[in-house]
Formats: structure tokens, C-alpha cells, sequence
């Protein structure tokens, strides 16, 4: 029988020439192949033919076509990921895994090449668990999380993540950092979404017909605000659809008194979610309305994707915050556990929200200098890991072309020991998200993205034209640029939004 050593250089090179042609394919079409592709047999026969010869590894007598089978029927799958310098083989035969793994750490890690090998053997006996780790599970945490963020598709993520325990683990910190997606304004009468993806630059479809001629508010949790010309408002669950009713906004409009139009009664939502266990969540959402920028809050939870109300004693109605210092709240973030405020132009407050029919506010810190600041058009309240920043817009209207134009931004981060605000020029390796709902920021190290940035949509509802002052500010060069998503149509009530899809743990 003829060796992988003597194969013929005529069949050698058109293994090559072949695999030459799937790599290509590969970069440029950034397809996923699947395990049924006869490029995935061609390149498992290059990489018998190029390193891991039965010869070398002491099986004299085995014939190239034998070699071949027997790593190809050892593989369990295999994965050419969207971002196509990531190859992962998965292998189950211990014999195959013990042959391919020492030329495997001997050619890529020498070249620190992002491709990757997997054993995990099938034949493990049910009672050894989880003392026979897979070989993933061996490799430092560091390395797989460098893994990790070269995976920037989240199906490919999902695959990754069930490797083992450690893979999830840093799996689930790469997706609470999740790129949002913007979600482009309504195309009536179709229930169909269109989705700008910021990694690839691609729109998508997304089905939505529930919220049909309703306003949305997003958030980085996979949940939007909805709510309709009927005064209804609800969660809805994007990846599934399943929604969480919220109290009736009776509260607020007599606050407000039939001063505003429906879809401009509450200027902001920003939800926060709590786990409770492995099958509820507890979310407390927070909204800005009236001519005063007047705050109130309800709490909901949600069972096995059932809507109930939290046993609050009070769950069937908005509780206003008091507010005897008459701030004008334009923003809330949590930071550490604790709520806090961005009010006016730049003062901050902490909210105490432990009563079950009242909250207070408690003065933290004044704005900024004002002559640094001066008369910005808008305020954001961002925390990251480490910080909580203070974001400033500016801009002007242009009535003649009935749009809004933002020139620049300032951002400053909160000193709690010296309870000041220093002003920020360098959000390093992070990219901050501003828009009419939740506000956050993402460490760019997890996602291929670009980073001291702040990227923002058209949030001037005040004025009845709007939705196109949508890009992205380059804080290192204090240029602003647009994003490439095509054609959108703003109406009256759906302008372009910040949205998370279906995050991995949620």
C-alpha cells in the first residue's frame, strides 16, 4: 500500500491548488462551510499530506486513503467561522487526537496563528464528568478568551460556548459587553424591521409586526419599551417575541395633563434587569416625561416568559420620584449597584428607591464649569466597568431642511473621592451608545469595532421632523462620521434605534 510520504506530487498539488481555492472562497466570501462540503475533505487531506503523516507518527503501514478516512470519520464537527481566520476541528477518537495534537501545538503556537484544534473524546465513561476535561478546558483562560473575541458572529459564539465550562464562562463576559445593532425606522403596513449590523456592515430583516405604528425605546438587554397610540405600554422580547405588560400610564398623563401627543409622552425609557434565579427576571424601568422632565418608575418580572407584576403591594401603577428641588432629569444609570441622575446641565443625584410608593433624590455633585460646558443640546448618563461618564451634545436645528445636526461632543467622568467631574479626551479602548433609551458603554477589546468613539441616533423629539442625525463621533480626531446603513424613512413616531438581539445568557 502506498504512504502518505509517497503520494504522487501530481495528486499533492491539486490537494494544495484545491485547498488554495476554499481559502479563498473563504476570505473573501466570509462563507460558513458546513462538515458535508468537499472542501472540508480536501483541506483534511492537506493536512494529512503537509504534517501529519501515519509515517511520522510511527503507523508505517497505513495508506494515505485509510489515513484520510480515519481522521475524517473522527470528526465529530468542524467549523470555518464567519470570521474566516478561525478554524476549529473537532475530533473524538483518542488515537487521531494524540497523533494530530503535537504537530498542532508545534506549527500554530510557535506561529500563534488563531486556528485551533479540539479534541474531546466521546468515549468517556458517564461517571468519570467533569475530571475528564476537554482538551479546551486545558488551555489557560486567557487563551480562550483571546479565542473568543476573534468570534465576532454570536451563532459562532453559542457554538463556542458549549465546548466546556471555561469556554462558557468567558462566553457569557464577552456577551455582556454585546455590540448593539441599529434598528432602522418603520416600513408601515409590513411588520418587517430593518437592522444595521455595525460588524459587518450589512442590513437584515427582522419580523416585528407587534410593534406596527407603536414607538420603541431600546436597551442592551434584548428587551424594548413599546408603546401604542392606545397609551399601552409593554416589554417585548426581541429574539422570541414574548412580552411583559407594564402598569398603566395613568400616572404620568395626568401629570401631564394631555400636553403631549402620544408618542411623545415619555422623552425616555431605561430599563434594568436583575436575574432573580435560573427562570425569572426582575426588571425596573425608569421614565422621563413631561414639560419638566419629571421621573417615574415602575418594577415588573417576568416567570418562564409569564408576565406578573412584582408584589410590590402597588404594582398597578407609576410611582412618581419626589422632586422638591424641581431638577430636570435627562438621564439614569446604575454605576456599582447604585442609581444615579444626570439633571439639568450636569448635576448629579443618587435616587433611594427601597419605598415601595416613594423615592427620594440626594444631591451628589454640581455640574461641570459652565463656561466649559455651556448650552448643550442633550445629556447622557453612561457607566462603564470602572467609570461613570457625564456625555455632552451639541448641535444645532436647521429648520429650513427640517433636520437636526450634532457638531461634537464633551465627555467628562465622575471623581467619587473628590466629587468632581474631570473632563475625558481619550475613552480609550471603549465605544459609548447615546439615544433615546438606556445609554451604555462596550470595552472594544471584546469586539471588532472601533473604540474611543461615541456613536448616537436623532433623539430630538421635540421638534415633528427628525430621525437623520444618526453616526458616530471620533473622539480622538473630533470628527463626526455617518454609518453606512442605506435608505431609512423617519416618521413621526419611529425614528432609528439602539437594540440588542437575543444576547446568549439572558
Amino acid at each position: 500500500m502506498r504512504s502518505v510520504t509517497a503520494l504522487p506530487d501530481f495528486l499533492r498539488a491539486g490537494v494544495f491548488f484545491q485547498v488554495a481555492i476554499f481559502m479563498a472562497i473563504s476570505l473573501t466570501r466570509r462563507y460558513v462551510i458546513s462538515s458535508s462540503s468537499i472542501r472540508v475533505t480536501l483541506l483534511m487531506m492537506l493536512l494529512i499530506s503537509a504534517f501529519l503523516s501515519p509515517v511520522q507518527a510511527g503507523d508505517q503501514d497505513m495508506s494515505f486513503i485509510e489515513s484520510t478516512l480515519r481522521i475524517l470519520t473522527s470528526l465529530s464537527a468542524f467549523l470555518i467561522s464567519e470570521s474566516p481566520s478561525i478554524v476549529i476541528l473537532i475530533l473524538t477518537d483518542k488515537s487521531v487526537i494524540s497523533i494530530i495534537q503535537p504537530r498542532i501545538e508545534r506549527v500554530f503556537l510557535v506561529h500563534r496563528s488563531s486556528s485551533l484544534v479540539i479534541g474531546l473524546d466521546s468515549n468517556v465513561n458517564e461517571t468519570q464528568g467533569t475530571d475528564h476535561p476537554s482538551s479546551l478546558q486545558l488551555l489557560p483562560r486567557q487563551i480562550i478568551r483571546e479565542i473568543a473575541q476573534r468570534i465576532t458572529k454570536s451563532k459562532d459564539l453559542k457554538a463556542f460556548a458549549g465546548f466546556c465550562q471555561e469556554c462558557r464562562s468567558v462566553c457569557k463576559e464577552i456577551a455582556s459587553f454585546q455590540l448593539p445593532w441599529l434598528m432602522l425606522s418603520e416600513t408601515p403596513d409590513t411588520g418587517i424591521r430593518h437592522i444595521f449590523d455595525l460588524c459587518d456592515s450589512n442590513r437584515y430583516q427582522l419580523e416585528l409586526s407587534t410593534v406596527d405604528g407603536k414607538r420603541c425605546w431600546g436597551s442592551p438587554h434584548g428587551w424594548v419599551v413599546v408603546l401604542g397610540p392606545d397609551y399601552e405600554t409593554h416589554l417585548e422580547y426581541l429574539k422570541t417575541g414574548n412580552s411583559i405588560p407594564l402598569p398603566p400610564l395613568d400616572t404620568i398623563r395626568r401629570e401631564v395633563a394631555g400636553r403631549e401627543e402620544w408618542f411623545r409622552l415619555v422623552h425616555k425609557f431605561i430599563l434594568f434587569k436583575n436575574v432573580l434565579d435560573h427562570d425569572q427576571l426582575s426588571f425596573l424601568v425608569m421614565a422621563i416625561f413631561g414639560p419638566m422632565n419629571s421621573l417615574a418608575f415602575a418594577r415588573v418580572a417576568s416567570d418562564r416568559g409569564e408576565a406578573a407584576l412584582n408584589g410590590r403591594g402597588q404594582g398597578d401603577e407609576w410611582i412618581i420620584v419626589d422632586n422638591p428641588n424641581n431638577w430636570k432629569f435627562k438621564d439614569v444609570a446604575r454605576f456599582r449597584g447604585q442609581l444615579y441622575g444626570f439633571c439639568d446641565n450636569g448635576t448629579l443625584v443618587r435616587f433611594e428607591l427601597d419605598s415601595h410608593l416613594s423615592a427620594g433624590v440626594e444631591f451628589i455633585a454640581s455640574q461641570p464649569p459652565e463656561k466649559d460646558v455651556g448650552e448643550p443640546q442633550k445629556l447622557y448618563l453612561v457607566e462603564s466597568l470602572e467609570n461613570l461618564y457625564g456625555v455632552f451634545r451639541y448641535g444645532f436645528h436647521v429648520p429650513s431642511e427640517k433636520r437636526h445636526e450634532t457638531i461634537y461632543f464633551l465627555v467628562y467622568k465622575f471623581n467619587f473621592n473628590a466629587s468632581t467631574w474631570e473632563e475625558v479626551t481619550d475613552l480609550e479602548d471603549h465605544a459609548v451608545f447615546v439615544g433615546d433609551g438606556n445609554s451604555w458603554c462596550i470595552p472594544t477589546s471584546t469586539i471588532n469595532n472601533k473604540s474611543n468613539s461615541i456613536y448616537f441616533i436623532d433623539d430630538n423629539w421635540e421638534w415633528q421632523y427628525g430621525g437623520r442625525d444618526v453616526g458616530v463621533f471620533d473622539m480622538a480626531r473630533r470628527v463626526i462620521q455617518s454609518l453606512p446603513f442605506g435608505e431609512d424613512n423617519p416618521c413621526f413616531h419611529s425614528r432609528p434605534n439602539w437594540i440588542t438581539l437575543s444576547p446568549i445568557y439572558t
